[in-house]
């Protein structure tokens, strides 16, 4: 690629000012280090708590007033503390007779939420999330190949055959969880934990129906041959084919997208609430 001398205007234009470059990241400011809330604090606390004494989800935490003495902090600073370990989906909250903070798995729903928060506010494109894709799943879908488990290929087989009853279904949902079920089997495969939530907190945005997107059945029928050719790659273990049909799957949805959807791919990817309303 040709390398292209920045002006002074064109730096001022890469900054907002005008111009279609892409923008330069933001220099770093001198702040002034602002004190972090005992809440905060209290929370790390609890989360290195819970790693370090192996904790597994469903095991109950110290109750409220437990961790008051143990950590000699008020009773508002622990339930705040707590709060934020709930958004973070690390620790539920359960009511009742047995009720207390409990540790739980965190979904990647939180993840999701912080990425596509700042997408939304820098009027990201969903055509942006499909070059994401397109870039990281064929590499996903490569290492899959050289760690798969049987468990794993069997569920990517049983659900092509549920994607093939579903082929002419009016509504596209169940067919679009199934999709989302095949990629997200292949992404935890990768034995890479990114990958793992990466994959599944984004999946559903670059599957495309927050914007719009829906398959016929036609091209349902080309997402399962797509599906089971990749499947055979991963059963064999080779990691170039599966790269290679993967990438080839996403270029014909891809493909698919921009001729019948181009409108939906130039909207910003919306933000929503990941937690209860």
């Amino acid at each position: 690629m040709m390398a292209t001398h920045v002006s002074g205007d064109n730096l001022r234009n890469q900054n907002g000012s005008g111009g279609d470059t892409a923008p330069l990241p933001p220099r770093p400011v001198r702040s002034v280090p602002k004190p972090v809330k005992s809440s905060i604090l209290l929370a790390e606390t609890i989360l290195r708590d819970i790693v370090r004494e192996g904790m597994v989800p469903g095991d109950a935490l110290p109750p409220e007033k437990v961790m008051v003495d143990r950590y000699d902090l008020g009773r508002a600073t622990v339930r705040e503390a707590l709060r934020l370990l709930e958004y973070q989906g690390a620790v539920q909250i359960r009511q009742g007779v047995n009720g207390g903070p409990y540790v739980q798995e965190p979904d990647s729903g939180h993840f999701a939420s912080t990425i596509v928060f700042l997408l939304q506010l820098q009027r990201t494109p969903f055509e942006s999330i499909v070059e994401v894709r397109a870039a990281i799943e064929p590499m996903i879908c490569r290492l899959a190949a050289e760690r798969i488990k049987e468990p794993a290929l069997i569920e990517l087989q049983s659900t092509i055959d549920e994607m093939n009853g579903h082929v002419d279904d009016d509504d596209d949902a169940y067919f679009r969880g199934l999709n989302a079920r095949f990629h997200n089997v292949v992404a935890w495969s990768s034995g890479n934990t990114l990958f793992r939530y990466l994959a599944d907190s984004l999946l559903d945005i670059m599957d495309g129906h927050v914007v719009g997107l829906s398959y016929t059945p036609r091209t349902r029928k080309g997402v399962i041959a797509a599906h089971q050719t990749i499947t055979e790659a991963l059963h064999t273990g080779n990691g170039q084919a599966a790269e290679d049909r993967m990438r080839h799957h996403l270029a014909k949805w891809e493909e698919y997208a921009t001729m019948e959807f181009p409108a939906a791919l130039r909207q910003v990817v919306p933000w929503s609430w990941p937690g209860p309303r």
